[in-house]
């Protein structure tokens, strides 16, 4: 690979908003300045990244490519539901974190921080000086606003935003609201892990084109494309095996399977396994083609993503914060937010334990990458609030792709539920 391509997969890696610079490539990547350069420019052909008058050459989102979820105050005034009553210009400024009015301005002063929200009800010398420290203001209980604070909110560009909802209702609502941002943020998907500007073959190219490629490339899976750069194919070795070199590779080619940028990586890896594919091409809304996804990326990506992720509000985190585990069993105390409407545990909690005990239970088997199959539940007994459970799992069965899991659930001795597990092994 050339130093002008290694650029260019490096750009593409950068997170949206990174800086790009000649010098700073020129010194990361042990190339000249002018090489650099060059790159940087077919960089920007590519729509990899863009000029900022203010910020210079930064990283930029390509067509389809997922950029983070960004938490404005205009989606802010939105759940606090909340009339703008100065600041239009600064609604779509991110902010960084909000605080809660409730002390004397002087002790007040060091909670400020630039882009954060004050929440404030009546009180012009907090609304004034958050507004000075560049901090966006929201007033609860729906008081009057001087027009002096409105006047410079105005003149700043920060929003100045007014709210019929109490204090503590509108707080609530923003921590909610953060924190399903962070769980989308935790989700990841088909555009956080592909693989752009990956080689491909057209449909008109013959054996031979193939072969050609490989060497070049170390590859031996390519999408195939028409030309209006749809996905009409995907052929690999096993293909072209004992094919003549001018045999066109339309004709030997297999139909595709394609993911889109916006499905999640565990419903592509799961299709991908249960399917038997190691690599799958990616496409626009449009069907044509964005890139590819390998299985190995898939795996990967959902293993980091567990090791790394700092969010537990998940219903399915909120269980496995509670599983604890005790000798050969599993130990959950049963509380008020797995139960249904009649007062048992609902169905999904059996569901999510059985899951994660299975996980767990493979993990220590040097099994990491588990998906689950089927599941087969019986129940013997009511369980109720309160209830400790105890679940002893036993691996019945286990082969190289797959694996079957017998789990007993027991209250007192006594058992009241049967899970039969089937995983698919990776």
């Amino acid at each position: 690979m050339s130093k002008h391509e290694e650029i260019l997969n490096y750009i593409e890696e950068l997170e949206v908003g990174r800086t790009v610079s000649v010098r700073g490539i020129a010194n990361r990547m042990k190339v000249a300045d002018g090489t650099a350069y060059r790159a940087i420019k077919e960089a920007e052909n590519r729509g990899l990244v863009a000029v900022n008058d203010r910020s210079g050459t930064v990283r930029v989102a390509s067509k389809g490519q997922k950029v983070a979820n960004r938490f404005t105050f205009g989606k802010l005034a939105i759940i606090a539901n909340a009339d703008i009553l100065g600041g239009l210009s600064g609604l779509e400024v991110e902010f960084s974190r909000f605080v809660i009015s409730a002390m004397e301005l002087e002790s007040f002063k060091r909670y400020l921080a630039p882009n954060g929200l004050v929440i404030v009800g009546d009180r012009h010398d907090i609304q004034e000086l958050s507004l000075r420290e560049q901090n966006a203001v929201l007033v609860t209980g729906g008081f009057e606003v001087d027009q002096d604070i409105i006047d410079y909110a105005n003149k700043m560009g920060i929003p100045l935003l007014r709210t019929s909802y109490d204090t503590f209702t509108v707080a609530s609502r923003i921590s909610h609201a953060l924190s399903n941002e962070l769980i989308k943020k935790d989700i990841l998907s088909v555009a956080d892990v592909f693989h752009q500007n990956r080689a491909t073959l057209r449909e008109e190219d013959t054996v031979k084109d193939f072969l050609d490629l490989v060497k070049r490339t170390n590859i031996s899976r390519f999408a195939v494309l028409n030309r209006y750069r749809v996905v009409v194919g995907v052929i690999a070795m096993r293909d072209v095996n004992h094919k003549s070199n001018d045999t066109p590779i339309n004709k030997l080619m297999t139909s595709p399977n394609v993911a889109r940028l916006d499905m999640t990586v565990a419903s592509v890896s799961q299709k991908m396994i249960f399917e038997g594919y190691d690599m799958m091409p990616v496409v626009h809304n449009d069907h044509t083609y964005a890139g590819i996804i390998s299985k190995s990326d898939l795996l990967q990506s959902l293993q980091k993503a567990q090791e790394e992720s700092q969010v537990a509000h998940t219903f399915s985190e909120d269980i496995a914060s509670r599983l604890k585990e005790k000798a050969s069993a599993y130990q959950i105390l049963i509380e008020p937010f797995m139960i249904n409407s009649v007062g048992n545990v609902a169905n999904g909690v059996f569901s999510e334990i059985a899951t994660l005990i299975a996980q767990r239970v493979m993990e220590k088997r040097r099994r990491r990458n588990v998906l689950i199959e089927s599941m087969d539940v019986h129940f013997f007994g009511a369980i109720q609030i309160d209830n400790v459970l105890e679940i002893y799992p036993k691996v019945i069965s286990e082969t190289r792709l797959g694996a079957m899991i017998d789990c007993e659930i027991y209250h007192v001795n006594n058992i009241v539920a049967k899970i039969l597990v089937n995983l698919q092994l990776s």
